[in-house]
């Protein structure tokens, strides 16, 4: 069994830090207060006991099984608002399922399993084949629910139905920040960002920078955005809070790093057709060399090439993705040096259901997504930013980007920043 993105201890962790990340002004009675801590007590006590038992080879499957169904029956019988408040503990229901039926509890594990349907907490794709739910697949209410799950999260027969890109009329241009920019030039110079790169060719300076900021500041997928977005005052305050930030943060660090060395960049948000939970964001940089925008991903030192070692780029890899075309992941991808990523983890789960649809914003420089009174707030310059989402025909995407258009034109979205 696996859970969707992450293993077992990572999601537990992720749930304990939203739980105490959870807005303190939410309104609840007294009541909901005494319950939620009761139940946070709860919860921590059920994670350290699982990861004493949670041992590769040696799974006690009566004590796990007590502890899911445990701590389920306790989020079941949770208020409402409290239910909403401690809603990763979703993730769980697929885990119990499988216990449940390793022990023979049907009952039980169909019930789970239909929670998972409901709430779409695991892949269709990892769902359907995973051994330890065999003795659930004759079962009519497995079946039905299976279905279910394939409406939320059967990514890659999503993508793979998804309709043709098409040429389109919607009138827009993206602008790279000067690498002379007065902010860019301080970026370049305070992290020595020519010794970074390196003196190599156009390829190893754009994965060198790419690793450096990788690993200068570690992924934390719960942290709360800082004020100011910008690669310096991101890093220094990682650097003393001993924090980390999300892959939108990540993407914007190493976005400024391109640009500020002269590279056209931008930061992309790859988004699922049915949003259940989260989606990603990574990098695309020109390549002259290549004449093309190469995907490099700096939450997972990540980037894609070909069966013959050939960098791509995200429409290349979503097109192998949608006609089962060899994808290879470089060897070194990992999260935060501690999980090693594999290609059917990060390309063939992750990110083939994260590249229905992707979004840019049209102007790209220092600052971009920070917040300045009487800056950012004006008609102006929200009229001349806007971010150009990118979709198959006959898709429309909620506008959680905030101020968008919708193109289908691919050609156009990713055209070269060097055309006359």
């Amino acid at each position: 069994m696996k859970l969707k993105k992450r293993d077992f201890l990572i999601a537990i962790v992720t749930i304990l830090l939203a739980i105490h990340s959870y807005n303190t002004n939410a309104q609840t009675t007294s009541q909901d207060s005494i319950v939620g801590a009761q139940f946070e007590k709860d919860i921590n006590t059920f994670s350290i006991k699982i990861n004493e038992l949670e041992k590769p080879n040696k799974k006690d499957y009566i004590a796990l099984a007590k502890l899911y169904n445990n701590i389920i029956g306790k989020y079941e019988n949770l208020p409402t608002p409290l239910k909403k408040k401690y809603n990763y503990v979703k993730e769980l229901y697929y885990n119990s399922a499988c216990y449940n039926t390793r022990l023979g509890k049907k009952k039980e594990a169909l019930a789970d399993f239909e929670k998972v349907a409901d709430y779409g907490v695991q892949d269709y794709s990892w769902a359907k084949k995973d051994s330890d739910l065999i003795p659930l697949h004759k079962s009519e209410r497995f079946k039905k629910a299976l279905a279910r799950l394939a409406e939320k999260t059967d990514y890659s027969g999503m993508l793979k139905a998804s309709q043709a890109y098409t040429a389109d009329k919607k009138e827009y241009q993206f602008n790279y920040a000067n690498p002379n920019d007065t902010n860019l030039v301080r970026l370049r110079t305070t992290f020595n960002l020519d010794s970074i790169a390196g003196c190599g060719n156009e390829i190893s300076k754009i994965k060198n920078i790419m690793y450096w900021v990788h690993d200068i500041v570690p992924h934390d997928g719960t942290s709360n955005n800082p004020k100011s977005k910008n690669a310096i005052d991101m890093i220094r305050l990682c650097q003393k809070e001993k924090r980390g930030v999300n892959c939108r943060m990540m993407a914007q660090i190493l976005n400024e790093c391109y640009l500020a060395m002269g590279f056209k960049a931008r930061y992309v948000t790859c988004l699922p057709k049915v949003m259940i939970d989260d989606c990603h964001v990574i990098n695309v940089v020109y390549s002259c060399t290549l004449n093309k925008w190469i995907w490099m991903d700096p939450t997972f030192a990540a980037y894609i090439t070909d069966d013959k070692g050939m960098l791509l780029s995200i429409q290349e890899v979503r097109e192998r993705l949608r006609k089962n075309l060899p994808l290879v992941l470089n060897d070194d991808a990992n999260w935060n040096h501690k999980n090693k990523q594999t290609k059917e983890d990060y390309l063939d789960s992750y990110m083939t259901k994260n590249l229905y649809h992707i979004a840019c914003i049209n102007n790209t420089g220092f600052n971009t997504e920070t917040y300045i009174k009487g800056t950012t707030d004006t008609p102006e310059y929200k009229l001349n930013h806007f971010f150009v989402n990118l979709c198959p025909q006959g898709y429309q995407p909620d506008d959680e980007m905030g101020n968008s258009i919708v193109t289908t034109d691919d050609q156009h979205f990713w055209e070269s920043p060097y055309k006359n």
